[in-house]
């Protein structure tokens, strides 16, 4: 009897387990098409969404590039074409220096004349803080419809200036007009690349030195045979042709989502809120914790003054060393048709051996070019001058191209614009001063003081390499042998 007992309390108990085993097979069945079904719904959710992602898409590490096609060269080649303009008469700002300081203003001292270069790169630069977020949520259409009738209006204005004021004028006006059109047709090539990115952005950067190559032969030219009125009309026309292909072509394909819901509920909630989202917004944006960002920035800002101040004077540098002024024009253009390659070979080469790693090193060439071979040998041969406008004019090309493709590489996508303004409106404010300083160190002109100006150039290149090199170490460390 026990032992029949037994054998029935064993049957119950199996049952009992046989029936907790269907049980849980049932459950664990009902979990298994319960979440078939959520996957199914988030995969139609995200093939809906994806299948209706328009421009306004925020962006994200898994944003799918294109990297090629139609439709992205032909933004890559509306970008080269407004940039022939924009970087382009940053880069020949050397040629209209030189000439209406020996002839319109040849009455006033270099330090006076400045200003007119000075508000005019810091106008060009500090846009970008405006333009920035514009070009994030609006795209760049009315931003280049704005910039083309400025920088027309400048060009018309300063054909037409005999005095200093007429200039400070005109160039505001063609200040205003690069400001508002250099961040959108430098951020919208990181709207269309990833794995190419480097190479297509130094491509489109390859305009400003098609520009600084073309502008200073053109006016050289057309100063003997039209004079300087018709000289720079013509120029102010060419420059209204590319920058209405630019318009054109250059498209963007993101854009920075507005929440519509978080501003209607913040302006139910009172004053209070708005301050503190403004507030939060703008430490957001200047947030000092982002060292990378930071480092960036002064590295920036000290390598491009460096570039600007030499490009603005170097004309006149080789002037003071014994060169005539048709060679100096010859010299500006070797300097910008090298940059082409400058330009687009590291940017090449970036998207292989890193951005910042390649950067880095033009930098370090660069540097070297200016106080190895510039400084102490600048004065003794007119072959060294020749041969730095080749090989500086190569190293250089990386500064501007390299840029944006190296913040693009620690940013959003959709904060490019923003970033990329800060960073432009600092150095406005570089070029300011920058350019004045540089001009109260040439004084009149003599060797040594261009001999100061060279060193200076040079130690403002040195530090913006090291803090490039502190971006780097901010992303990786120490460490060598890292693609960054």
């Amino acid at each position: 009897m026990s032992h029949s007992n037994t054998l029935s309390t064993n049957d119950v108990e199996l049952d009992n387990y046989a029936y907790s085993r269907s049980k849980l097979h049932a459950q664990l069945s009902q979990s298994a098409i319960q979440q078939d079904s959520v996957n199914n719904a988030t995969s139609i959710l995200s093939s809906s969404s994806s299948s209706s992602i328009t421009s306004t898409r925020p962006s994200s590490e898994n944003d799918e590039y294109q990297d090629g096609g139609l439709k992205a060269y032909s933004v890559t080649l509306g970008s080269f074409l407004g940039l022939i303009v924009n970087l382009g008469l940053i880069n020949s700002i050397g040629a209209l220096q030189t000439y209406i300081s020996r002839n319109q203003l040849s009455s006033l001292s270099q330090a006076q004349i400045s200003w007119i270069f000075g508000v005019y790169l810091s106008l060009a630069y500090a846009g970008g803080l405006i333009t920035g977020p514009i070009f994030d949520r609006h795209g760049p259409l009315w931003l280049l419809i704005i910039s083309t009738g400025f920088i027309f209006m400048g060009l018309m204005g300063a054909a037409n200036s005999f005095k200093i004021w007429h200039f400070i004028l005109s160039f505001i006006s063609l200040g205003i007009g690069n400001g508002l059109g250099m961040t959108p047709l430098v951020g919208v090539i990181s709207h269309w690349f990833d794995k190419k990115r480097g190479v297509c952005t130094g491509l489109a950067t390859c305009g400003g030195s098609v520009g600084g190559l073309v502008f200073p032969l053109m006016l050289r030219s057309l100063y003997v045979k039209c004079g300087y009125v018709w000289a720079v009309r013509i120029l102010a026309f060419i420059c209204l042709g590319c920058m209405i292909c630019a318009i054109l072509l250059v498209k963007e394909r993101f854009r920075k989502e507005s929440n519509n819901q978080s501003k209607s509920s913040s302006s139910s909630s009172g004053s209070g809120l708005n301050k503190q989202k403004l507030k939060h917004a703008l430490l957001n944006t200047f947030r000092i914790e982002d060292y990378k960002f930071v480092y960036i920035i002064l590295g920036s800002f000290f390598a491009e003054l460096s570039l600007v101040l030499l490009v603005t004077y170097f004309a006149s540098y080789a002037i003071a060393q014994g060169i005539t002024e048709a060679s100096s024009y010859l010299l500006l253009t070797v300097w910008n048709a090298v940059g082409i390659l400058g330009r687009f070979t590291p940017g090449y080469a970036s998207d292989i051996y890193g951005r910042f790693n390649v950067n880095i090193l033009m930098l370090i060439c660069y540097v070297l070019t200016i106080l190895v071979l510039l400084l102490p040998f600048g004065q003794k041969s007119h072959g060294v001058i020749w041969a730095f406008a080749v090989l500086g004019g190569f190293c250089s090309g990386s500064i501007l191209s390299l840029l944006p493709a190296c913040l693009s590489q620690i940013t959003p996508v959709n904060e490019i614009g923003k970033k990329y303004g800060i960073l432009n409106s600092l150095l406005a404010l570089a070029n300011l001063f920058g350019v004045p300083i540089a001009a109260t160190i040439i004084k009149q002109g003599s060797q040594a003081q261009y001999t100061h100006f060279i060193l200076f150039v040079g130690i403002l290149a040195l530090c913006g390499t090291i803090f490039w090199y502190f971006s780097r170490i901010a992303i990786v460390g120490i460490k060598i042998n890292v693609k960054v």
